[in-house]
């Protein structure tokens, strides 16, 4: 008689102990990582936004006046996903034919505030470092 080939029950559940030990130091940092790159995408997206101001100008034929205070004139160039803000710093003007004054201000998300810049004239997006206006 042949003895039996195959694993023993004890052996399979070692291994499943060692695989849910390993999901359980990997899967916290995916999931950190997956939220990342999340919030990475919607930054950009608010900041393509900001700076497609000057088009949306152009193609309504009016002009954009956005004090720092005014968060709801704001809101209405630019989709904010929900719990973040835009901050100005510096009134921005675009005008009708689209060109803007520029200004700066930050973009406050949920784990991190981002200063930017406007650049004059035509309104691009740059980011500064932490901690410069």
């Amino acid at each position: 008689m042949t003895p039996l080939r195959g694993y023993t029950l004890l052996e399979m559940v070692v291994v499943m102990a060692l695989l849910a030990l390993a999901t359980a130091m990997v899967a916290p940092s995916s999931y950190r990582m997956i939220r990342t790159w999340r919030e990475a995408d919607k930054v950009e997206r608010v900041l393509r936004d900001l700076a497609t101001l000057p088009v949306t100008a152009r193609a309504k034929g009016r002009e954009w006046r956005l004090k720092p205070d005014d968060a709801q004139e704001l809101s209405k160039a630019i989709a904010m996903p929900e719990g973040w803000r835009l901050n100005l710093d510096t009134p921005l003007v675009v005008r009708a034919n689209g060109a803007c004054n520029g200004a700066s201000g930050t973009l406050q998300t949920g784990y991190q505030t981002l200063p930017f810049k406007l650049e004059a004239p035509f309104c691009r997006v740059r980011l500064l470092p932490a901690g410069t206006k």
